[in-house]
């Protein structure tokens, strides 16, 4: 039997670390949604970020929460010239063609990572006073409460482009129908250079985050991949509230049953979910077969 106090301290610690799943897999979800791309290299995107905030703290001092801005900036950057010279040729040519080219990336992305900062395990610190929140019996990690909140940042913040901007109308226009958006004077090739500029940014900006709670090898970004797409196929594409809820369970679903099973079926329950949800509800909990709002 699991002590209640531990069990109750487990669901929150997984609702803290499911907000930064949310945010890994809402970048995966703006792609595929607007884009119709499946972003093999999303995970090894994460893993990229998650060095830029290492490197920023081991070589330079700075705080993994500067780590996690320049890590959005610098693999928002990557992924617009990812989509403006690798991927732009080959859309239009069939399906296969971007997944095949993205799936070499993100080998070729784990093998520079290899050669460059080695195999070995590296994380960064918050650096912030205060060691652990107490809620009645539970208390949370101080590293996990932060992260948290910057995540749910992020997403609002994402949300509230996409609502409230020229451009943000004009990526969810795309998304609807690029045709008629091309029509009403939208450059549907910008749009798609931007969408997944943001993509790509926000899973490096999940990676920085990543980085304060948990060891970073050049081999997670296949780990990472997985549980983004399991949030997807929980939240349905396309859905920001829907990523958000799925991130939550998945992080939740996770840390309890680690205290249960072991820490060595953490990834088997985020393929589990992502079989499960696949077979009940294909479409989510929040999406549609028309796609999600």
């Amino acid at each position: 039997m699991v002590a209640t106090d531990l069990l109750v301290q487990s669901l929150l610690n997984g609702l803290l670390l499911g907000g930064i799943y949310a945010v890994a897999a809402l970048g995966l979800s703006l792609v595929f949604g607007i884009m119709d791309i499946v972003n093999l290299a999303h995970g090894h995107m994460l893993m990229v970020g998650a060095y830029v905030a290492i490197v920023l703290f081991t070589a330079l001092g700075l705080t993994p929460i500067v780590g996690m801005v320049v890590a959005f900036a610098v693999l928002f950057v990557l992924g617009m010239a990812l989509q403006r010279f690798v991927l732009e040729p080959v859309v239009g040519e069939g399906m296969e063609q971007p997944i095949i080219v993205l799936f070499g990336l993100a080998l070729m992305l784990q093998s520079i990572g290899r050669i460059v900062v080695g195999s070995t395990a590296q994380a960064t610190d918050i650096n912030i006073p205060g060691d652990a929140i107490s809620i009645g019996a539970a208390t949370l990690s101080f590293p996990r409460v932060v992260t948290f909140v910057l995540s749910i940042v992020l997403i609002l913040g994402t949300w509230a482009f996409l609502k409230y901007t020229t451009t943000g109308l004009a990526i969810r226009a795309t998304a609807q129908n690029s045709s008629a958006a091309q029509y009403m004077g939208v450059d549907t090739d910008n749009i798609y250079v931007l969408t997944l500029g943001i993509g790509t940014g926000l899973a490096g900006a999940a990676g920085a985050l990543l980085s304060m709670l948990f060891p970073i090898t050049p081999y997670v970004g296949w780990s990472y991949l997985l549980k983004a797409f399991a949030v997807v196929v929980l939240g349905g594409v396309g859905s920001i509230a829907g990523t958000l809820v799925g991130g939550l369970i998945l992080g939740v679903s996770e840390n309890v049953g680690v205290l249960y099973l072991g820490g060595g079926f953490r990834d088997i329950i985020s393929f589990g979910i992502f079989v499960l949800v696949l077979l009940v509800r294909p479409h989510g909990l929040f999406g549609s077969s028309g796609g999600g709002e």
